[in-house]
């Protein structure tokens, strides 16, 4: 009997340590959502704490920043590495996208993501009244925080925007979503 309330104190001491430590998820299914779109996502692990994916997605980025571009795609307030177009009102907004990337979870409130990523966008300014629909190839990153399923954060773009039309435009660009969410189910 004398050993029941050491026995006790032993459990009380190391349940909680145990009951710390989770399984990480061999599969992870995401949604991702930002102002008026959203991705669904799918990664599987591939050793502690890295997982790879694919995301297909609709809608987003209506809040959104063109951080640096060239002379078509810059808003006439932003940076530029060339002189501007002249035309003003510029929106940028991303319709549709395929990605494929690295995810990183070191713990279960933060993840990163570094990917691949095609997008078709639609482009207006005041040089005409037919919005356009330039391409977009290149990289992304993105940094998500919260808890083990429900976490926020921002997503860069970096790589070539290219629109067609009467004066073909391609230029490298830089394009922020400031604030997108997800939620994921892992098993």
């Amino acid at each position: 009997m004398r050993s029941s309330p050491l026995l006790l104190a032993a459990l009380v001491v190391v349940a909680p340590a145990g009951a710390q430590q989770r399984r990480q998820p061999d599969t992870v299914l995401s949604l991702e959502v930002d102002w008026m779109g959203g991705a669904v996502n799918y990664a599987r692990a591939r050793g502690s704490g890295a997982y790879w994916g694919g995301e297909v997605g609709v809608g987003g980025g209506f809040v959104n920043r063109m951080l640096l571009a060239g002379r078509h795609f810059s808003h006439e307030d932003g940076p530029s590495y060339e002189t501007r177009d002249g035309y003003e009102d510029k929106e940028l907004i991303e319709i549709v996208h395929l990605g494929l990337f690295r995810r990183g979870a070191r713990s279960e409130r933060v993840t990163w993501d570094v990917g691949a990523r095609a997008s078709v966008f639609l482009h207006s300014d005041t040089s005409d009244d037919d919005p356009a629909f330039p391409l977009f190839v290149g990289g992304y990153a993105n940094l998500m925080v919260g808890n083990r399923w429900v976490k926020v954060g921002p997503r860069i773009l970096l790589g070539m925007f290219s629109e067609g039309g009467g004066v073909p435009a391609r230029e490298l660009g830089v394009y922020l979503v400031p604030l997108a969410g997800r939620v994921s189910v892992g098993w």
